[in-house]
């Protein structure tokens, strides 16, 4: 087991990537029919498809016969204008498929690498959206922010393409068959800002509010200012309090991570006491990223059920049963569970002893 090492400092971090809707466009279909309506959205969706076609012909260099069959997405709902009357709107990306596709590979590619190299501190609910407060350890800050660079030169190059698009015959006919419903197209745009990630400097160590709180506590000594040693007192109440919520939440994100992991080991293991495919390569990348994570943290941790899982998932790739049977065995000890010689049974009671709360694989100081 490590020792003397704990969590000192970090990055409260928020990031703000474009989303799909910043390529989409709203037109007002009020003025028309419920047949009008349809008929124009059929006949964009037409139009859509044909241009996806030609998009990708001229990009792969492939020259198809047909559209492809899949109809392009066109929403159509009743929403409150501004004035709190309900108008009917269409909404759909006036852009290539390709291009939207892109966009939402970047976004899943920005959330990869937070959930990666963060640690989740708090998540809740907004609206369809989650959003995520992430602690990024110091140590990992220079390497996120450097493939974050690489991300926003991909965006760049992206936006270009956007804007060249928007200078095209095709996007033209998009605009006329817009102003069919009514609407005025003209000076759409889309907007792709650059990926912002805002990292807040923090220390979770013990050491760093100690030294502030004497610190303090002397000053109004010396002023004797019974007031503020008063404030200190519920100062240091609520800082201890707010402090040890998030070591839990740290630390119930690591648990989480790991019983992950456990889960992916346990059916690995099976596939492979069974004679089937035993995919462990992907577990192994997980195991691989949470040990280097845990590291950059700098929390106690037991280092044996680590190495034991990391046996097991190898012996399970390895697709050898003996090999498989003894890390299953060596797996269960090292979180103190007797082993009963059945490495199927062996490796469930570990995959359920990672997902008790009673086991502390972890320690914060």
């Amino acid at each position: 087991m490590a020792r003397g090492r704990v969590l000192t400092q970090g990055f409260l971090t928020d990031v703000d990537v474009p989303s799909e809707e910043r390529l989409a466009i709203h037109v007002d279909v009020s003025g028309m029919s419920d047949a009008e309506h349809m008929e124009w959205v059929r006949g964009l969706q037409d139009l859509l498809r044909t241009i996806d076609a030609s998009y990708k012909a001229a990009a792969t260099g492939k020259n198809e016969e047909k559209p492809p069959l899949r109809r392009r997405s066109v929403r159509v709902r009743y929403v409150k204008d501004e004035a709190g009357r309900q108008v009917k709107v269409a909404t759909f990306h006036p852009y290539p498929s390709m291009l939207v596709n892109r966009l939402k590979g970047l976004r899943h590619k920005v959330y990869d690498l937070l959930n990666q190299n963060c640690l989740i501190l708090q998540e809740e609910r907004v609206g369809r959206m989650k959003r995520k407060l992430y602690f990024l350890p110091a140590s990992l800050a220079p390497e996120v922010m450097a493939r974050i660079e690489e991300l926003n030169g991909d965006l760049k190059a992206l936006a270009e393409d956007v804007a060249e698009f928007e200078e095209s015959g095709h996007f033209a006919d998009i605009m006329e068959h817009v102003a069919r419903a009514g609407a005025d197209p003209n000076g759409f745009s889309a907007s792709l800002t650059p990926i912002r990630v805002s990292p807040v400097p923090l220390s979770l160590s013990r050491d760093f509010f100690m030294q502030y709180l004497e610190e303090e506590k002397r000053k109004a000594l010396v002023e004797i200012d019974e007031k503020r040693r008063a404030g200190l007192e519920a100062l240091e109440r609520e800082i201890q309090r707010r402090r040890e919520e998030m070591l839990e939440a740290l630390k119930r994100d690591l648990q989480g991570r790991f019983a992950s992991v456990m889960a992916m080991a346990e059916e690995a293991v099976k596939a492979a006491l069974k004679g089937g495919r035993a995919r462990g390569q992907a577990a192994a990348k997980r195991l691989g990223e949470l040990s280097r994570l845990i590291r950059s943290v700098g929390v106690e941790f037991d280092s044996k059920p680590f190495e034991a899982l990391g046996s097991v998932l190898s012996a399970a790739s390895s697709g050898n049963a003996e090999m498989v049977k003894e890390a299953v065995k060596e797996l269960a000890e090292s979180l103190g569970i007797q082993p009963s010689g059945d490495a199927l049974r062996d490796v469930e009671l570990a995959s359920r002893a990672a997902r008790g709360k009673s086991l502390l694989l972890l320690t914060i100081d």
